[in-house]
């Protein structure tokens, strides 16, 4: 296995909506090369991962020089992108966690998953524009297409690896590495595309982390209501916790951590009253001085719902200082 880093001055990406989900979280751009589509056939042969810092990005990749070197490189990414709190990818969701997950011989803890094909094919208006959603469409777009360097498909990348298997030849190796780390770089530029998206309403739909102060990790996988309750369900990363309240000082909410299964769910009462849905804060005991700036926040009461039009960031707001307040107070304390 070949083991390749490289620093890219480049500013890290920032905006009110990204900090209030991802804020002091490990982040990283993931992007693989395969042999081919079919994980059940094909082989993993170089992993792409991508960590910004405050003015500069590191590319990191783990090449596999000969098919044999398949899980040595394997397992090395997969330790790699593990510690990761969230990754972004390319229609990784259908496509490179789920070979990575398939060629992997061990049990993985990958992190989640934000990935802009999917944000952009169903919250972006952006789809109207273009003849297709391909990453360098994309690029092209944004403004982004001038900075790549690589000139080769996925599939020429495919070909290259054979020729490189039988050549030895470096310079077929490199411009494998570049088409990966072009790939990855300029994924993470992508990130501007957030701003052209209904993004609250992606991350209620998608999901997002949330991290402990001590480092418990979950995964939101599913966000709901009825009529009465707010129900929040998701994953628990390692390492997973047992837990379990249906009420914790005089606060009337469940929650349900199963170490096992490494689910969780969190249930929250709601107040449904002349066609608004709220939560109660001063119930809840939650801090109201964070809710303040939203115009239904009133005499303690936060407005999730108005009319039938769904108050996204609000909703996700609060779900996240709630699962944030249950992880480093509840939990730890019991």
């Amino acid at each position: 296995m070949k083991y390749i880093t490289d620093t890219i001055s480049y500013p890290r990406y920032c905006s009110k909506a990204f900090q209030l989900y991802f804020a002091d979280m490990d982040m990283g751009v993931l992007d693989i090369e395969t042999t081919g589509l079919n994980p059940q056939q094909s082989k993993f042969v170089l992993g792409g991962l991508l960590t910004p810092f405050d003015d500069q990005l590191e590319a990191a990749q783990f090449f596999a020089e000969t098919l044999e070197e398949e899980q040595e490189t394997l397992r090395a990414y997969a330790a790699a992108v593990s510690e990761k709190d969230l990754v972004f990818t390319y229609n990784g969701q259908h496509f490179d966690i789920p070979f990575i997950k398939k060629r992997s011989q061990v049990p993985l803890d990958l992190p989640f998953n934000l990935d802009l094909y999917l944000l952009v094919k169903s919250y972006s208006p952006i789809r109207a524009f273009l003849p297709n959603l391909k990453q360098k469409t994309v690029e092209n777009f944004m403004g982004f297409w001038e900075h790549r360097e690589d000139e080769i498909s996925g599939k020429e990348s495919v070909d290259l690896y054979y020729s490189y298997l039988s050549t030895r030849d470096p310079a077929v190796r490199d411009k494998i590495l570049l088409h990966n780390h072009d790939d990855i770089v300029q994924l993470y530029r992508l990130l501007k595309v957030l701003e052209k998206s209904d993004f609250h309403k992606a991350m209620s739909r998608m999901g997002f982390p949330i991290r402990s102060q001590s480092g418990i990790r979950l995964i939101i996988e599913r966000i709901s209501t009825s009529e009465n309750q707010l129900r929040v369900r998701g994953r628990q990363r390692e390492p997973a916790i047992s837990y379990r309240c249906f009420e914790w000082d005089e606060i009337p909410c469940s929650a349900h951590f199963d170490k096992e299964k490494k689910t969780f769910v969190v249930s929250i009462p709601l107040i449904r009253h002349s066609g608004l849905m709220l939560v109660d804060l001063k119930a809840l005991k939650m801090d109201i001085v964070s809710f303040e700036k939203y115009p239904g926040c009133q005499e303690g009461f936060l407005i999730l719902e108005e009319q039938g039009e769904k108050h996204y960031l609000q909703t996700n707001h609060f779900i996240k200082l709630f699962l944030e307040r249950i992880l480093n107070q509840w939990i730890i304390k019991k």
